[in-house]
């Protein structure tokens, strides 16, 4: 019987059942998916809670705030495992709901195929009904295979089901596993917390009140930068170890370890070395350099101060590597063997060569990539500064010779690596030739000594690289040459202001003799007065003075320079036991009642003739009442020689004019002058930037040369008179001078005088800043290049410390000094602390601190040792020059003299020579000027002219002398070109 339509549409119903059932089930899929990812989120978080508890260190509320975090959380797990197992519930629930559901739709479809068998084995009777029937059909035949479809995806979900859960359930119980765990551990955290905070801070109070001063036996850098720090601020080796064991026991810390004075000797070495290590490495990377120096005398021994200008990096900025700071760094002051230059410029080689070596010899150079050589080094060298005098001049000269090597050579090495060995030995062949040539042939070349020969090759291989040099540099373009010959002399402002007063002060005191008119009084010393008293009383009896008489009364001097002398040896002498000092300050204030301590001229202090003639006219009154107090307390009631010649002086009109001279051009010329260049100092401008400035210097003395009034006209002010048109420094000492210059005698013609010299002076003191010269022709980059500083106070300083540090440490050597100043000077320390990354750096500075030990002992066994070199040539010579002078004598003895005036005019050569001798020998009156440079037609006259006066009886031919007489010989000691010392100049 086929299926009706009720049984149809309950089919349909059915069908829509089992779908809405598949659909709660894909949801339930999708929940359980979700379980999965809260679950592995959880064990996220419960690793998160592992790590946190891992850190048994932390502090007392962070671990209290996580613990609370911890319990909050697994409270909140716990109640998320409850859920859990409720949806658990549900999800087994629904499984069994739907394995019943499976077992119904089983049941029907077969139901359904025992119909279908019924509906073929009837008869289907009517079109519209079999029609129905088909539909059906295939309607139930359609729905029974989507229902087998769906049971076979439903059987494998069940399935995948179940191992899921099967999974889920044992990392649920691991879950548990870790909760627990969790829970004993967040129980245990309190007191491991305790215990970790109770242990440290145990540890930070035994660190606190203990100071190591080595680590595994050796010394820290801590304790090393302490030891220098002391030694800087003059506490002595013997008394480190005290002084911080005391410093350190002050605050509460005890020391642990000691240190020795030859510990503080090495640490201090140690300092040296790596200023050696960080003038190699600025000098290699920057691309330019100057130098200056200065020379002195300590205690017979010559010294010389140096430095280098330069650029480089900023060690407290760590992104910066490139040179852009512009810096002058100390290279120490070393004791030289003579004054020579030549000797000076092989200490600056010495300098230099052990600054090389040493970077090079460093872990830091090595690792730095690229060795340095000396040669690339004074490539680089672009000028000189110092100041004026002849022999820093020639040491200029003699290191830009040097410079001019170090190119070619450089040059020439570039050249040779191009080349092709072939190339390479044809060259050193032809050379090798020449050299054998020069020397004689081979014959002779193989009668040298090995020495000999290596000396000619090595000579031959210089030349060979200085010529491929220079035929490469005039390769080169314009700018590429001038760049590699650049080289500038500049002379220290101070010096050319300072020469440029005593030029103008030496024209001013040639004045009163030149216009004869009476000038300062004079001022004899103590042994030289009584002298000039007595040649003064022959003079007024009409007599003749005497030789001493006269040469006590040239070599006594006077004048401004010679009071404002006398006045610093008074009130402030360089010797603290000599003069007045705090005296004269005392009294001072209380009658002046300003605190004021006198122009140090007894040290030839920069201006400080002129600051002392300022004062002198200023506080005349003030300084003659001082006298008066110094002569009232004695015993005797009068005045000593240097205060006699001292209250003579200022009551001396002509010497208060030169005074007031001097504080004038201090006030117009000096003190702008000096206050520009010092001030282009501090800022760091370059002093080959300044050649305006010093022709406007020039045109200003001639501006009031042209025309006084501008300085000392009733309308003079400051803004035409001085040089830079600002206020005067001391107005009341201008005030002063113009309200005295009526009472002064010849004021206007001193004051053009004075200004004249000045001027001439100072022209010849400006000479590099000539137009046409290399600092007017230079280009920006090139002065650049060339950076000198304005003066050269840091040798003058450099040179004035080391002698005032030798007084107050004299046990202090001078590897020692330099060590410490330039260590500090050069910020050394910033240096070591941007490069010195690695542990065998600070070992390295530790083994050369003890092997550089006797470096000063060295130092001096070679200056003696060039001493006595110097002793036994100069004492062969002058045994040389004796013998010859005896065999000399002893020829000119056995010699007749010849009184034939024809054989005397037929002489010639060296008969001609000795008789010459002969006649003076003689005492031939008219034979003083002649010598043997004198023409040789001259010399026969003089010697028939002399035979005629002998004659006349003015001389005779028959005198008997002795071979061991030197009476008629050269008197005086023998003038030898040897013992001329270098001109030095002299300070004010």
């Amino acid at each position: 019987m086929p299926p009706n339509k009720a049984a149809l549409k309950k089919a349909g119903e059915k069908g829509r059942a089992v779908a809405a059932v598949k659909q709660a089930i894909m949801k339930e899929t999708n929940s359980s998916e979700q379980l999965l990812a809260r679950l592995t989120h959880a064990q996220m978080q419960i690793a998160d809670l592992e790590a946190l508890l891992s850190q048994q260190k932390a502090d007392y509320s962070a671990l209290e705030i996580k613990l609370n975090k911890s319990q909050e959380y697994c409270s909140n797990l716990k109640q998320e495992l409850a859920i859990w197992k409720e949806k658990h519930r549900i999800v087994y629930h629904d499984v069994r709901m739907l394995r019943q559901s499976t077992k119904r739709t089983s049941s029907q479809h077969n139901d359904l195929e025992e119909q279908v068998k019924l509906l073929k084995s009837a008869q289907v009777t009517a079109a519209t009904e079999a029609r129905d029937s088909a539909r059906a059909m295939g309607s139930l035949i359609k729905v029974n295979n989507e229902l087998s479809h769906s049971i076979a995806n439903w059987k494998s979900q069940i399935e995948f089901m179940k191992s899921k859960f099967n999974l889920q359930k044992t990392e649920l119980q691991t879950s548990k596993k870790k909760v627990i765990q969790l829970q004993k551990t967040c129980r245990r955290a309190v007191k491991v917390k305790e215990n970790a905070v109770f242990a440290a801070t145990r540890k930070v109070a035994m660190t606190r009140t203990q100071y190591h001063l080595q680590k595994k036996g050796v010394f820290t850098e801590e304790t090393r930068n302490i030891v220098r720090l002391l030694i800087k601020a003059g506490c002595s080796a013997k008394y480190i170890n005290e002084v911080i064991q005391t410093i350190l026991q002050t605050a509460g810390i005890k020391t642990v370890g000691t240190i020795s004075r030859t510990t503080v000797s090495r640490v201090i070495r140690e300092g040296f070395i790596a200023a050696q290590i960080q003038l190699g490495h600025e000098m290699k990377m920057t691309n330019s350099m100057t130098f200056s120096a200065d020379g002195t005398s300590h205690r017979s021994v010559n010294y010389n101060s140096r430095h280098v200008h330069l650029l480089v990096e900023d060690y407290s900025s760590p992104e910066s590597s490139l040179p852009t700071e512009r810096v002058t760094r100390f290279l120490g002051i070393r004791s030289s063997k003579d004054g020579t230059s030549q000797e000076a410029v092989a200490d600056w080689q010495k300098t230099m060569s052990d600054i090389v070596d040493l970077y090079n010899r460093s872990p830091f150079g090595k690792r730095s990539g690229g060795l340095i050589r000396l040669v690339d080094l004074f490539v680089k060298l672009a000028g000189m500064n110092s100041d004026h005098c002849a022999k820093e001049k020639k040491d200029a000269a003699l290191l830009k010779e040097i410079k001019e090597k170090a190119v070619y050579q450089s040059l020439g090495e570039d050249v040779l690596l191009e080349k092709t060995s072939a190339e390479i030995n044809l060259i050193y062949s032809q050379a090798e030739e020449a050299m054998i040539k020069k020397a004689g042939g081979p014959r002779k070349w193989k009668l040298l000594t090995p020495d000999a020969q290596a000396e000619q090759k090595a000579a031959m291989v210089e030349t060979v690289i200085a010529d491929l040099g220079k035929d490469a540099l005039e390769m080169l373009s314009d700018h590429e040459k001038r760049t590699l010959r650049l080289f500038i002399w500049a002379g220290c402002g101070c010096h050319k202001d300072l020469n440029t007063v005593k030029g103008g002060y030496t024209t001013m005191s040639q004045w009163w003799a030149k216009n004869k008119v009476k000038g300062p009084i004079l001022l004899a010393n103590r042994d030289n007065s009584p002298v000039v008293d007595e040649m003064n009383a022959a003079l007024e009896q009409g007599n003749t003075p005497t030789l001493a008489q006269e040469r006590a009364f040239e070599k006594s001097t006077r004048g401004a320079i010679k009071t404002a002398e006398i006045a610093g040896a008074i009130f402030n002498h360089k010797d603290d036991k000599k003069g007045h000092h705090d005296l004269f300050r005392w009294w001072w204030f209380e009658h002046v009642g300003i605190p004021f301590t006198f122009p140090d001229t007894s040290n030839n202090r920069f201006q400080s003739y002129c600051d002392a003639a300022a004062v002198l006219l200023l506080y005349t009154p003030q300084f003659i009442q001082f006298l008066q107090h110094l002569r009232d307390n004695k015993k005797s009631g009068l005045f000593n020689h240097m205060e006699a010649n001292l209250w003579k002086a200022l009551h001396d009109e002509p010497t208060m004019a030169e005074f007031a001279v001097l504080a004038l051009y201090a006030e117009s010329i000096s003190y702008p002058y000096m206050k520009a260049i010092r001030t282009c100092r501090d800022t760091k401008q370059n002093v080959l930037d300044l050649g305006p400035l010093h022709h406007r210097v020039h045109s200003h003395m001639l501006k009031i040369i042209n025309n006084p009034e501008i300085l000392i006209g009733p309308d003079s002010t400051h803004e035409n008179a001085s040089l830079d048109g600002e206020e005067w420094q001391n107005p009341l000492v201008v005030k002063k001078v113009l309200e005295m210059i009526p009472s002064l005698p010849y004021f206007c013609d001193l004051l053009l005088s004075f200004f004249n010299g000045s001027a001439h002076t100072w022209v010849r003191f400006i000479s590099e800043f000539a137009p046409g010269g290399l600092i007017d022709e230079a280009t920006v980059e090139e002065k650049e290049l060339a950076w000198m500083p304005t003066t050269n106070d840091e040798n003058e300083g450099a040179l004035g410390s080391f002698r005032l540090l030798m007084r107050l440490q004299p046990q202090l050597s001078l590897l020692s000094h330099n060590a410490m100043t330039m260590f500090f000077r050069n910020n050394t320390q910033a240096f070591m602390e941007a490069k010195f990354t690695e542990k065998e750096d600070f070992e390295f500075l530790h083994k050369m601190g003890r092997v550089s030990a006797g470096e000063e002992k060295k130092r001096k066994k070679e200056l003696i040792q060039h001493r006595d070199a110097i002793q036994a040539k100069k004492v062969a010579n002058r045994q040389k020059r004796q013998q010859k002078k005896q065999e000399r004598k002893d020829m000119i003895a056995q010699t007749p003299i010849i009184t034939d005036k024809n054989l005397l005019m037929n002489l010639k050569g060296k008969a001609l020579h000795d008789m010459l001798q002969i006649f003076k020998t003689y005492g031939a009156p008219n034979l003083a000027q002649i010598n043997q440079k004198t023409k040789v037609a001259l010399i026969r006259q003089s010697l028939v002219d002399a035979i005629d006066l002998a004659d006349e009886g003015k001389w005779s031919t028959n005198i008997q002398f002795s071979s061991e007489d030197d009476s008629n010989t050269q008197s005086g000691e023998e003038f030898n070109w040897e013992d001329i010392d270098e001109e030095q100049e002299e300070d004010i």
